[in-house]
């Protein structure tokens, strides 16, 4: 775990897990941080560690200790105080490293979702930039040679390639400027929202079940801690980045509130489909709203990955195909024209 300003998904499932493990042993909880900064790999994962341990052996509950690192997310160090609290601190473990690595597995689905198709997109504009600035000039010279002329597509094509080419730098500057922009955009928490909301718009579909897996993942998480529901729903409420389902999960709390029950709320609130709140219904009836609600999470999951999968097959041809057509334009409208030329000298 490298020390930062958060830690990731993937770091913070990997630290729960570790001391889910360890404590479900029976030992100590500075004995068990112990062994896990004996056993960590980097330097700044030991510092990490040896900051908590420092705090644990003064007395120190684990929540206040992983507040005073402050890498450690709001959401699990509330959800750990609660399982000092409540005696179940293997139980949250458990959960924790089950919530965090189901985010993890959803960003890195949206991530090379969205990776790939813009190496593609890289790909197509360098090809055709090369094409327009390098090759389509060769064949002007030919033609010049020949005493022919390039087709109005071709010349407008070698056109834009001149113009490329005299304002390379403005172009670089451009790009890196660009480049800029984006990464600050990903540090920012505006930025990210930015982003999001484009996101959003884009792909609305995938991003509402993302943001109701995260949902039934939290949920389950604080039922499966021993909070009521009313409790699992405020604390789940912050979770929400997506302001639609934000929008949603607060009226189902306002709902609560003014007495309807659950089940009826979250029909009422349309955060599940169909199936999915008659299940839920069920789940409530039983008893076993917490197991319910993490099989609604990994049904989520599940989607988002076979979408993904599905827009990526989409993306892959229909950008080999535009890549196909527009070099294949551009040779032939240079092309056919030299082979009249060659033809009639013959």
């Amino acid at each position: 775990m490298a020390q930062k300003m958060t830690l990731s998904a993937e770091e913070l499932a990997a630290f729960a897990a570790q001391l889910s493990l360890t404590v479900k042993t029976g030992i100590p909880l500075s004995e068990a941080v112990m062994i896990l900064m004996e056993d960590a790999e980097t330097d700044a994962a030991k510092k990490l560690l040896g900051q908590i341990l420092d705090k644990l052996e003064i007395g120190t509950s684990l929540a206040d200790a992983l507040k005073a690192a402050e890498v450690f997310p709001v959401y699990m160090t509330q959800m750990i105080e609660i399982g000092e609290t409540s005696g179940r601190l293997d139980h949250v473990l458990d959960s924790l490293h089950r919530y965090y690595d189901r985010e993890d597995n959803i960003a890195k689905s949206a991530k090379s979702a969205i990776t790939y198709p813009a190496i593609m997109l890289v790909i197509l504009i360098v090809i055709i930039i090369i094409l327009v600035t390098k090759v389509l000039p060769i064949f002007q010279q030919v033609f010049n040679t020949l005493g022919g002329e390039m087709t109005p597509l071709a010349q407008g094509a070698m056109r834009v390639g001149e113009i490329i080419s005299n304002g390379s730098v403005v172009l670089v500057c451009i790009v890196a400027a660009l480049a800029v922009i984006l990464i600050v955009m990903r540090l920012t928490s505006g930025g990210r929202k930015a982003m999001g909301g484009w996101a959003q718009r884009l792909f609305r579909q995938l991003t509402d079940r993302m943001a109701a897996a995260k949902f039934a993942s939290g949920m389950s998480l604080m039922l499966a801690s021993g909070l009521d529901v009313d409790r699992s729903v405020e604390l789940t409420l912050p979770l929400m980045t997506n302001p639609k389902m934000y929008a949603k999960v607060d009226k189902l709390k306002n709902l609560i509130g003014e007495g309807a029950s659950f089940t009826d709320s979250v029909v009422a609130t349309k955060i599940f489909s169909g199936m999915q709140s008659r299940m839920l219904a069920l789940g409530f009836k039983s008893g076993n709203l917490d197991t319910v609600m993490d099989g609604i999470a990994d049904n989520y999951e599940k989607e988002v990955d076979e979408r993904l999968d599905s827009l990526i097959s989409i993306i892959e041809p229909t950008m080999v195909a535009i890549l196909c057509v527009i070099v294949g334009l551009i040779l032939l409208s240079a092309m056919l024209p030299l082979l009249g030329v060659m033809s009639s000298i013959m």
